[in-house]
């Protein structure tokens, strides 16, 4: 053992070997660890939110690391540290506090050349990329870790009818984005509608997918979630009875039918009531009309109300002749009264010849208010009054 050092110092002091070999030791590792190259894994490191992962990185050919300082970094973050390995201990002061306690190294294989780090319970925030930095060798490689979430779809039965069943599947809380397709029993995929995509606060995806299925052989139907970029496949089966294919429309019909029947009768009552309401108020302002025939305007005169009824001519007749009776006694009463003041007032200054003049006159003009009121009857109803009068007389 000491005949390769005697010789190598050969002619120095102890203290000078010792130098010596201390510098020729540490040319040896510098030449080594140029030649060990700084590996990580070239694939992404996919975890679900929970697990505890590890970033595999190493030396090779494996070289000890154990005096080196290890520095793992995420760009992006302030400060950058996520776990620094520096004279054997980690640097708890310049790490991000949102790695605190969740990083560590495998101490006892650095002197194997193996930097990995661990992470405990990983967040959908700590996916990304990450790098390992040897100081002393000036050597720093990344690695790109992936972190989802998945959750396991529900099917259920919206409807059937017209042997046809639409099924609906539903799975809350998966990141990144899953797509959702439909598979028959014999695994052959399933034309469905588009999937409805819904990212709530928390920057987790809710995804629902409708099919319309007919009668298969085996009537099994699977949904599958998955979701490429980490891997992760979650799937439902579901098997539909063939009473659930049975024509269920009639039952829906008839349900329907009834309830049209049951408007058109509300309908029909409704319009019968309007028209005996309507028919009730006409009726009410007839009678009204009947028992109150003139109606005066605004200046006195009265106006007749007319009706559309047809009465004979027979009928009408007698009513013609007593009103026109009364109007006559009237008209004879007036006169009377006339010739009565006349007279007492004229004091016996008239002669026979003024009074006949006069009567002539009362006549004549009489004679006209009856030719005007009943031109249709004036010939035997003027006589008639004209000898009532003279017998009056």
């Amino acid at each position: 053992m000491l005949y390769p050092k005697t010789e190598l110092c050969d002619g120095l002091s102890f203290r000078t070997c010792r130098v010596f070999i201390i510098l020729l030791t540490q040319c040896l590792t510098v030449c080594v660890a140029e030649q060990s190259e700084l590996i990580c894994s070239h694939q992404p490191i996919v975890a679900l939110a929970g697990d505890d992962i590890i970033l595999p990185c190493y030396l090779d050919p494996p070289i000890s690391a154990s005096s080196e300082t290890v520095v793992w970094t995420r760009p992006g973050l302030d400060p950058k540290y996520i776990h620094v390995h520096q004279d054997g201990r980690l640097m708890h002061r310049i790490q991000n506090p949102s790695y605190f306690l969740r990083t560590r190294l495998f101490v006892d294989e650095l002197q194997n050349g193996n930097v990995s780090m661990k992470i405990f319970r990983v967040k959908i925030s700590d996916a990304g990329k990450y790098f390992c930095f040897l100081e002393p060798m000036l050597k720093k490689v990344s690695i790109q870790l992936t972190v989802g979430v998945v959750s396991t779809p529900i099917i259920e039965v919206v409807s059937n009818n017209s042997r046809r069943v639409v099924l609906q599947c539903e799975s809350k809380g998966w990141y990144p984005e899953p797509e959702v397709v439909w598979l028959d029993g014999e695994g052959n995929l399933l034309s469905a509608g588009p999937t409805e995509t819904v990212r709530g606060p928390d920057d987790l995806y809710t995804v629902s997918s409708r099919v319309t299925v007919e009668k298969r052989h085996s009537n099994n139907f699977t949904c599958r979630v998955q979701q490429k970029d980490i891997n992760q496949t979650r799937e439902t089966h579901i098997y539909v009875p063939d009473d659930l294919f049975t024509v269920q429309s009639s039952p829906d019909w008839i349900q329907i039918i009834i309830i049209i029947l049951c408007v058109c009768i509300n309908v029909q009552h409704i319009i019968i009531t309007l028209v005996i309401s309507i028919m009730s108020r006409t009726l009410a302002v007839e009678d009204s009309t009947n028992t109150h025939p003139f109606i005066f305007g605004t200046k006195g005169k009265p106006k007749v109300q007319k009706h559309n009824v047809n009465v004979n001519a027979a009928q009408l007749q007698p009513l013609v002749e007593g009103n026109q009776q009364q109007e006559d006694q009237r008209e004879q009463l007036d006169r009377v009264q006339r010739l009565q003041t006349e007279e007492t007032s004229g004091a016996g200054n008239n002669t026979e010849d003024e009074r006949q003049k006069r009567f002539e006159n009362t006549e004549r003009c009489s004679v006209q208010r009856h030719q005007r009121k009943c031109s249709s009857s004036d010939g035997e109803l003027g006589g008639r009054r004209e000898e009532e009068w003279r017998k009056s007389l």
